[in-house]
């Protein structure tokens, strides 16, 4: 799961604002976290005029890669993972066999439990408003 938000307007000072605060509130929770700034189409478009290019960013909060209990033998680590789909692989072999559920259930291992996001969710948007 992941916490986004994305420019509005001419400054970027509110989206730098929105980012530290919740990167600081996973930081105060000792919570491990991937960020990715991309650009694009805003999220919502809420008029018939064409939409301005936005800055988007994601803050994805993960398990400490040190803590995970991946399987013998899995062929990468979640923590090299990005929101981006880049998975590094060592081995051929890994590469020939690796399927959508080895990737899924790997991932799966990093996620934050539900309750734990949802308690960062309510602080992040309780810190934005």
């Amino acid at each position: 799961a992941v916490v986004s938000t994305q420019s509005t307007g001419e400054s970027s000072d509110t989206l730098v604002e929105s980012v530290m605060k919740t990167v600081g509130i996973l930081q105060d929770r000792d919570i491990p976290h991937n960020l990715m700034i991309t650009y694009g189409d805003p999220l919502i478009i809420s008029s018939n005029e064409p939409p301005r290019p936005v800055v988007r960013v994601a803050v994805w909060p993960v398990q400490p890669s040190d803590e995970l209990p991946l399987p013998d033998g899995a062929p990468f680590r979640p923590a090299v993972c990005e929101l981006s789909g880049h998975i590094l692989l060592h081995d051929k072999t890994a590469y020939d066999t690796l399927t959508y559920k080895d990737v899924r259930d790997i991932l799966a291992l990093a996620a934050l439990d539900k309750d734990t996001f949802s308690e960062i969710c309510e602080s992040v948007k309780n810190a934005l408003e």
